[in-house]
């Protein structure tokens, strides 16, 4: 989960393949995550008048799709090399980090595993080879996989999961979402020689679900010391399929193919991992197919510089559907924001459709909950409508000053948003010009990121706008139930809880998505934060690319091999 504000990244939580995002990461004010600058107006000529606007954007260019990695068939070749852009140098390799997206993305799932792998929905054996949970399901007992070992050539066992997993269990740990995922679990036991026990602080299958997500770390090189003081720091040492080979700084980043790997051997040789923060050459290296796969194509060059023209052939687009969406985080304890029937008129006063089109390319889908199953459609964009849902609640303006009050007070409301952030702003000015027509005062209050953060956790707001770095399969709980590490609003629903404890009761994330699905369809209705979009993510794979898989916005390297 990463916060970003004013394009400064803060991470609060991780960057995942598969639910540390990345996952579960989430973005603070970052909320023209399509935008691009060149196509938009001043805001006091178009956005802050609204006019009817023709679009300023050919439509969008063909994209693929890549399918789930349970789909991809096993390799057709074996050898080559894989070359990947990296934009951004890591700070440090630890997979628990949760300050470096760039470090998940070349070591989760390559260099460091879990215990299980939700990739297909279910649960399979990964690091462990069985589990068992106890009749009264306080009690979850893992084997671990024999015949494992570390790059060191260490055997992996036990310890290597006690070490990992205790620390993620105290307060003050530097990774919070993984924290946060394994909430039900009290502590952590040995019983025998490959058998790891989680006592539980209540029944869930949550627990069993955060297994996938915490990547393994090797006992003799992270107990008793931070990671970060680790020789693994900078030389990672996992059991994935691939190890670490060298990191010429400022240039490129190798992992090699394990021969004696446990699993089914990866097709490839090597992966190198490209260092380079100029876009535009990498965007021109991925076309020449100096580069095979660029995980994201940037705002100002979608859709123009990816046309089919521009790619001859040589490179596909992939339009990778991601769980990372919007929305702004609504305190609770501020009246009228307490009341679902005020939520939801506002809702209505962001104009989600047309900012789509007009600052995301298309590339942002407006929803009205979370994206727990499918998107849920967004409220409409209605002044008039909302204005009467307002004098149905009772919130009338009493004086005739143009401006709705509340126990002879005007409603007025503060936006914290994200100082230099001019896009996002486009957007916060039209909203707060909507509102004010209604009758509702917003406003707009720039701060940086760190002050931002600090309000938001003193409950120094009301409205703050943010990214949340969804994944399939995860629990609502983190971000909208009572006690939720990152619930900053404070809102508080005795349906949801409900739903949450039946979802925890669920066997498997199968049996759980129609639950999720009425979460959503509750969070929807109940507007407990106002929500705007769901974002997608254009990315260029080379032709000669195959088994390449994707889960959201995630890619997943382990299955790739080349054309000879």
């Amino acid at each position: 989960m990463r916060m970003n504000l004013n394009n400064t990244m803060i991470f609060v939580g991780q960057a995942r393949p598969s639910r540390i995002a990345i996952t579960a990461a989430f973005v603070l004010a970052a909320a023209c995550g399509g935008c691009r600058a060149k196509k938009t107006a001043p805001a006091g000529n178009r956005i802050g008048n609204l006019p009817d606007l023709a679009p300023l954007h050919p439509p969008p260019p063909p994209a693929e799709t890549l399918p789930d990695p349970a789909a991809v068939p096993p390799p057709s070749h074996r050898g080559g090399t894989l070359r990947v852009h990296l934009d951004a140098e890591p700070i440090n390799l630890l997979p628990l980090a949760e300050s470096d997206a760039a470090a998940a993305q070349v070591t989760n799932g390559l260099v460091y595993e879990t215990l299980l792998d939700c990739r297909d929905g279910t649960y399979r054996p990964g690091l462990a080879e069985s589990w068992d949970v106890s009749n009264d399901g306080m009690r979850l007992a893992v084997r671990v996989r024999s015949g494992v070992h570390w790059h060191d050539h260490r055997a992996f066992g036990v310890l290597d999961v006690q070490a990992t997993v205790e620390p993620l269990l105290r307060a003050g740990t530097d990774a919070p979402v993984l924290r946060a995922e394994l909430a039900d679990v009290a502590s952590i036991e040995l019983v025998t020689e490959r058998t790891v026990r989680f006592v539980l602080k209540r029944p869930s299958d949550f627990a069993l679900r955060a297994l996938c997500d915490v990547p393994m770390l090797p006992d003799h090189l992270v107990r008793g010391i931070r990671p970060e003081s680790s020789p693994i720091a900078r030389q990672p040492i996992g059991t994935g399929p691939f190890r670490f080979a060298g990191w010429e700084h400022g240039k490129r980043i190798r992992l090699e193919r394990v021969p004696e790997y446990w699993g089914p051997p990866a097709a490839l040789d090597e992966i190198v991992f490209d260092l380079d923060a100029d876009t535009v050459r990498a965007l021109n290296r991925t076309r020449r197919g100096e580069i095979d796969v660029l995980p994201r194509v940037l705002d100002v060059h979608y859709p123009e510089q990816v046309e089919p023209t521009t790619l001859h052939g040589a490179t596909t687009l992939i339009r990778l559907r991601s769980r990372r969406y919007s929305f702004l985080v609504v305190n609770h304890l501020h009246y009228p924001l307490s009341d679902p029937r005020f939520r939801r008129a506002l809702a209505g006063l962001w104009d989600r459709q047309r900012f789509a089109g007009e600052l995301h390319n298309d590339l942002a889908a407006p929803i009205g909950g979370p994206p727990l199953s499918d998107d849920l459609p967004a409220p409409p964009f209605d002044r008039h409508r909302v204005a009467a849902a307002l004098d149905d609640a009772g919130y009338r303006d009493t004086d005739a000053d143009g401006v709705r009050d509340h126990l002879g007070r005007p409603i007025r409301l503060t936006m914290l948003e994200p100082a230099g952030n001019r896009l996002f702003h486009v957007e916060a000015h039209g909203f707060a010009l909507e509102a004010r027509k209604a009758g509702v005062l917003v406003d707009l209050v720039p701060a940086d990121g760190a002050t931002i953060l600090a309000r938001l956790k003193h409950g120094e707001f009301d409205l703050v706008p943010m990214i949340w770095e969804g994944a399939p399969d995860e629990d609502p709980a983190t971000l909208y139930g009572v006690g939720g590490a990152f619930n900053f609003g404070g809102y508080r629903s005795s349906a949801l809880e409900a739903l949450i404890d039946e979802a925890r009761g669920a066997a498997g994330p199968v049996a759980r998505a129609p639950i999720l699905a009425r979460i959503a369809r509750l969070l929807g209705d109940d507007q407990p934060a106002i929500f705007l979009y769901r974002y997608d993510v254009p990315a260029l794979v080379a032709t000669r690319v195959h088994g390449l898989a994707a889960i959201g916005d995630h890619l997943d390297l382990r299955r790739v091999w080349l054309d000879p």
